[in-house]
């Protein structure tokens, strides 16, 4: 059979044509880009790219909370005295990632009781870099409260108020902010006797009898927020 392969080939030669050994053809798959991972081999293939003249489009950042209920604690300081404790309920909506609405039910008790403001207000809040875990914040509010002194008299005051604060996201559900607010409040109410006891009126809001009806106050806050 070798004989006779040799006779073929050398046949061919003799006549003019030439039959190369034949040659094989492996055929590859189309090579993908691969991201590979552990020492098995195994991968994970790439997302193929865009068609000519389609724009990628980025992914959606995912939504932000909108609804809060919270509680705060901290002090206050009106006109230099500084011996009070405050405490609050917080409700916050929000309006677009940077901007939230606040309501506020509070309550401020000076040393022993001797003035109890109770107020219910609300807050207008810009949050800067809303989408960082550390957001510093602009805030301006308002509200009305009541001041109930040593169980003599009581006046009734609205209130101004404008502060500062950082925003601290431990999680995308908790959050803590601490501000600071300074303000002042006016009269508008009040029914306050002749006779006041001297400690009872060092600590009295002014009734608007003498015409200068407004007391000006700072106060610091603490707050722990459950956003949903």
């Amino acid at each position: 059979m070798v004989a006779s392969g040799s006779a073929v080939a050398s046949q061919a030669v003799a006549s003019g044509y030439y039959y190369p050994r034949p040659y094989y053809y492996y055929y590859y798959p189309e090579y993908v880009p691969s991201y590979y991972y552990g020492y098995g081999g195994s991968y994970y293939p790439v997302q193929p790219n865009a068609a000519p003249g389609v724009v990628a489009v980025a992914p959606a950042k995912p939504p932000m909370p909108t609804f809060g209920i919270g509680v705060a604690a901290g002090g206050s300081n009106v006109d230099g005295r500084q011996e009070s404790s405050d405490l609050s309920a917080l409700v916050r909506f929000r309006l677009t990632p940077g901007l939230l609405i606040e309501g506020e039910l509070g309550r401020t008790s000076f040393k022993d009781d001797v003035r109890v403001d109770r107020r219910i207000g609300g807050s207008l809040i810009w949050e800067l870099g809303a989408r960082n875990a550390l957001a510093p914040y602009l805030l301006g509010g308002g509200g009305v409260e009541q001041a109930d002194v040593d169980g003599s008299f009581s006046t009734t005051q609205e209130f101004g108020e404008l502060g500062v604060g950082l925003r601290w996201a431990l999680s995308r559900n908790l959050h803590l902010t601490f501000d600071v607010r300074a303000g002042a409040r006016k009269a508008i109410d009040s029914n306050q006797p002749d006779t006041v006891s001297p400690v009872a009126r060092t600590v009295a809001p002014p009734s608007g009898v003498n015409g200068d009806d407004t007391e000006n106050f700072t106060r610091a806050r603490l707050a722990a927020i459950l956003n949903f």
